[in-house]
């Protein structure tokens, strides 16, 4: 192998790293846009299933590559140079035996980007981790591939070029539930609950376009899983057809709505309300800054995505479309780009930062409980 190639490997053989599933995800066919990259291992416990999502590949940046079915074995016989985490949030994320992947890797001295969110556990339990990684001096990325979009860096260039203080921020955020098969997405224990998990995107967006927000000023409400109003009609059923919630006590069973509100520290307001209420797939969503003279709204990023703009003295609404944008290769691209120069000033998204949205996330699930 050349020295010139960066040695990769990959944490999980499942929808995130290789694709399926109901997101966008596949590292792995990014990857394959980069030139230069090397995979040398893949570790997941489904051995043959891994296998069978490396014998799915063509491209040579896969030829010999290796199926372990314990990353440890992969860190120690395959030694990758720089690797992707994608696996289920209550696997990885903190010091603890069986849990400490990230731990592990750094140790190893391989650069990380893992995907979000950083653990299904809480940041008391995840701060070791973080610790590690800034004593280990490897590089990390975290997948909040919305910093990445088009879109968002049009928001950031207008707030920018406009020169406005943001006033205020609103997230909205519905989520399709009808094919999520998968038992510990119900279950707040296995995923962290739909803020830590799925909420996080907009919640990392509230403070990458508006700054950090004083998490003792939160609060926030929600329609938990135990009450009558928060049962569902659409929840999918397993092939013994029980629904994928019955079998999760009703405390930890996944709320439905969540509506909360914070200040940032610097003194701006901002809210978010985020609902798993929509049937079938198609999930809807949009995000609001409010400036002084300034609208900006964000309509259906993860599909038919545009801005709308009302800019200071005027009346009229501009509408802005984005086209052949896609964010998950870029952040690959850049993250790639950053462990080849060690220059990491491209990386929007590194751990230390992804923890402080961590930490919000958090902020507001705690508070939704306490109600």
């Amino acid at each position: 192998m050349s020295a010139s190639l960066l040695r990769v490997g990959f944490i999980g053989a499942g929808s995130v790293n290789f694709g399926g599933g109901e997101g966008p995800w596949d590292h792995a066919s990014r990857l394959e846009q980069i030139e230069g990259l090397q995979v040398v291992g893949v570790a997941d416990p489904n051995v043959d299933g891994a296998k069978k999502k490396l014998a799915e590949r063509s491209s040579a940046m896969f030829n010999g590559a290796r199926v372990f079915g314990d990353y440890r074995q992969m860190l120690d016989q395959a030694k990758p140079g720089v690797i992707w985490i994608g696996v289920p949030p209550n696997v990885h994320g903190t010091a603890e035996d069986g849990l400490d992947v990230e731990l592990q890797c750094a140790e190893a001295g391989a650069h990380l980007f893992v995907e979000k969110p950083l653990s299904a556990f809480r940041p008391e339990r995840v701060r070791p981790v973080l610790d590690a990684i800034k004593k280990s001096g490897v590089i990390s990325g975290v997948g909040y591939m919305f910093r990445y979009s088009k879109a968002i860096n049009a928001m950031a260039d207008i707030l920018k070029e406009t020169a406005l203080v943001p006033k205020t921020f609103m997230g909205r955020y519905n989520c399709a539930y009808s094919e999520i098969k998968k038992a510990e997405w119900w279950d707040v224990r296995e995923s962290g609950g739909p803020i830590v998990e799925q909420a996080t995107h907009f919640v990392d967006l509230a403070r990458y376009l508006m700054g950090d927000v004083d998490l003792a000023s939160v609060a926030a409400w929600t329609v938990k899983g135990s009450d009558p109003m928060g049962r569902l009609n659409d929840v999918p059923t397993s092939s013994e057809g029980a629904r994928y919630d019955e079998a999760v006590p009703p405390e930890h069973r996944h709320p439905c709505a969540t509506s909360a509100i914070w200040r940032y520290e610097s003194g701006a307001v901002g809210s978010l309300v985020h609902g798993t209420l929509l049937h079938r797939e198609k999930y809807e969503s949009e995000l609001e800054i409010w400036a002084d003279g300034l609208r900006l709204v964000l309509l259906d990023p993860y599909g038919d995505c545009r801005l709308l703009v009302r800019r200071p003295h005027s009346d009229d609404t501009e509408e802005i479309r984005f086209e052949e944008d896609d964010p998950y290769l870029t952040e690959d691209q850049v993250f790639v780009e950053a462990v080849r120069s060690k220059d990491v000033s491209g990386i929007r998204s590194t751990y230390a930062d992804a923890f402080k949205t961590f930490e919000l996330t958090w902020a507001i699930a705690d508070a939704g409980a306490s109600h």
